[in-house]
């Protein structure tokens, strides 16, 4: 899956006085992040060992709706589009795409080789040292395998609706 498939959906507009996106608390988020993933415990049993770490170089830029918080994995190894996300941040709301490129996966620091097909919604809070770090859930299929044996079969996680993540500044 390419990272153009998972475009975001244009921004209409806030429906209600509710929906008005409030001003950012938090800092930008910028520079090299830990991406956690906890699998949904709707996944099998051997997928819920650990969470799964991924390095990130995260960027974030102004645009008409907000702005956009994308982010690549940091190892030289690894083709920076192979692992990518691309969410919108409107105040400190953030809602967007994650996906992995169907040959490869990202290696995990736990080494595992993980694939991700998933939605995200969160927010972005302060953390310490100035930093902005982020958090929230997400939905979609997840596919873990083992670095060490890239061949062998990989566990499927199809349709979770409760994954957890966060970003946390490194």
């Amino acid at each position: 899956m390419t990272a153009a498939a998972l475009a975001l959906p244009p921004v209409t507009g806030a429906q209600s006085e509710g929906d008005v996106p409030r001003a950012s608390v938090a800092p930008v988020l910028s520079g090299r992040y830990k991406f956690v993933l906890t699998v949904s415990r709707g996944c099998p049993a051997a997928m819920q060992a650990t969470p799964l770490t991924v390095v990130m170089d995260v960027t974030e830029a102004t645009i008409t709706q907000g702005s956009e918080v994308s982010g690549h994995s940091a190892s030289p190894s690894e083709v920076p589009d192979d692992g990518l996300f691309v969410l919108l941040r409107q105040g400190d709301r953030l809602h967007g795409a994650f996906g992995s490129g169907e040959a490869l996966g990202l290696v995990t620091s736990e080494g595992y080789l993980l694939w991700l097909r998933i939605m995200t919604d969160g927010t972005a809070t302060s953390a310490t040292g100035g930093r902005s770090r982020a958090s929230g859930t997400a939905f979609g299929e997840v596919d873990l395998g083992l670095a060490s044996k890239p061949s062998a079969e990989s566990i499927n996680c199809k349709d979770a609706l409760e994954h957890q993540w966060t970003l946390e500044p490194t």
